[in-house]
């Protein structure tokens, strides 16, 4: 594939992505990076961009979170009992129709920018630490 056409066509190619700048192991740790279970999808049309509205179960001490994610490359049923990975502690964030996103779901994106998610082996469970 010609330089060019990477550039116009696979924002996320990794002959683009430039390292960011190192965080110190403490700045990660404290990150709390947990596994989870998709419960329940709902499309979320009011969003700028295709997303569904996502449970998941993170386990005794957590209990179940809402999200929202730009991952409508899956369909809702097959969302339903995939093992995710999910960062916990970056705040609420408030979104249209007043939806509160409490965390980020995790996921690798394609070069044309498709987000395929970060999926956690069978057998783990809910809100076991990511480490």
């Amino acid at each position: 594939m010609s330089e060019d056409l990477i550039r116009r066509s696979e924002p996320f190619h990794p002959k683009k992505l430039r390292r960011k700048a190192n965080v110190s192991p403490e700045s990660f740790f404290e990150l709390d990076l947990r596994s989870g279970v998709i419960t329940s999808v709902e499309s979320f049309p009011e969003m700028n961009k295709p997303s569904y509205k996502i449970e998941v179960d993170f386990g005794p001490v957590t209990g179940r979170l809402w999200s929202s994610a730009q991952i409508c490359n899956y369909e809702p049923e097959e969302l339903i009992g995939k093992s995710v990975v999910g960062v916990l502690n970056i705040g609420q964030k408030s979104l249209p129709t007043g939806f509160l996103s409490h965390f980020l779901i995790l996921a690798a994106l394609d070069p044309d920018g498709t987000a395929r998610l970060l999926e956690v082996p069978d057998g783990i469970e809910c809100g076991s630490k990511i480490a």
